[in-house]
């Protein structure tokens, strides 16, 4: 599923006890961060070694075809398209063999962020490797790619910019992204921690508390106040965080989410989740 939207990118929290990979995980949703991202994307770029030439650097798609960076940064390309492209060679896993990142913004009202990282070949020539497609894409300057699930639950029983919200001092703590490292044309999950497993549990356990939400329904919409959006993100990190075992996440799903809609809700979690596998390389 992809839900084509680009409004209230999430910030981080500066969580200073905190290993530097873990201020990542935590995070909240209180203002529009789109120049934040934009910034650090430039920051990544501005680091890149240039493109001598565009029109003799060949890129291998995934599908095999084989077209020249210039036609696809004109937005000739059936794949690479859009605007607010930017692109570098960058050695992405120190290997001493540096790739080709290519960041594409789909354009559009609401919209995405893909990232595209080709290999090297030979002189000018590049095949793809691995592919991001989500609402805010980052990159950290350890070339971690920060992917958060905002965009894709942005709109799970309830509006894009409604949330969860507890203002209580034990209140939940935001969960919404993972850590990629690009290593040998792979994209791999930075696994999580036990600090983060237990953060996840004890999160679902607080909104496990809460009283049931009838969703109500808006112009054909079901909507609730975000409270299920809120466990299907602490769910979407935890399985990709811890292995993607779809048995533990449903186990932890079940455990938790005791509502009497659980059997639409699973459904819905896990059909989102089916289309962000799709839609990436990790």
């Amino acid at each position: 599923m992809k839900l084509l939207t680009r409004f209230f990118l999430i910030s981080i929290l500066s969580f200073s006890i905190l290993p530097a990979s873990a201020k990542f995980y935590f995070q909240q949703q209180e203002q529009d961060t789109t120049g934040d991202i934009l910034d650090d994307l430039e920051v990544f770029f501005s680091r890149c070694d240039t493109v001598a030439d565009q029109a003799k650097t060949t890129l291998i798609k995934k599908n095999g075809k084989t077209v020249s960076l210039q036609y696809a940064l004109r937005g000739e390309d059936d794949e690479i398209s859009g605007i607010g492209q930017q692109y570098g060679l960058k050695d992405m896993d120190g290997d001493g063999i540096k790739e080709l990142v290519l960041f594409n913004f789909t354009g559009g009202a609401h919209c995405c962020d893909e990232l595209y990282v080709f290999k090297y070949v030979s002189p000018r020539k590049y095949r793809y490797a691995v592919k991001t497609f989500a609402g805010d894409v980052n990159i950290t300057p350890q070339n971690e790619i920060m992917y958060h699930f905002y965009e894709q639950y942005g709109y799970f029983f309830t509006c894009f910019a409604c949330q969860y919200e507890d203002t209580t001092d034990t209140a939940p703590i935001p969960v919404r992204s993972i850590l990629l490292r690009y290593d040998k044309g792979k994209l791999k999950v930075i696994p999580g921690d036990t600090e983060l497993k237990n953060t996840i549990t004890d999160n679902l356990g607080k909104l496990r508390e809460q009283p049931y939400q009838e969703v109500v329904n808006t112009e054909d919409i079901n909507f609730d106040d975000g409270l299920r959006k809120e466990f299907a993100l602490n769910l979407a990190v935890y399985y990709f965080s811890f292995g993607k075992n779809i048995n533990n996440t449903k186990a932890l799903f079940d455990k938790y989410y005791t509502f009497p809609d659980a059997k639409e809700v699973w459904k819905e979690f896990r059909e989102i989740l089916k289309g962000i596998e799709s839609d990436n390389d990790f």
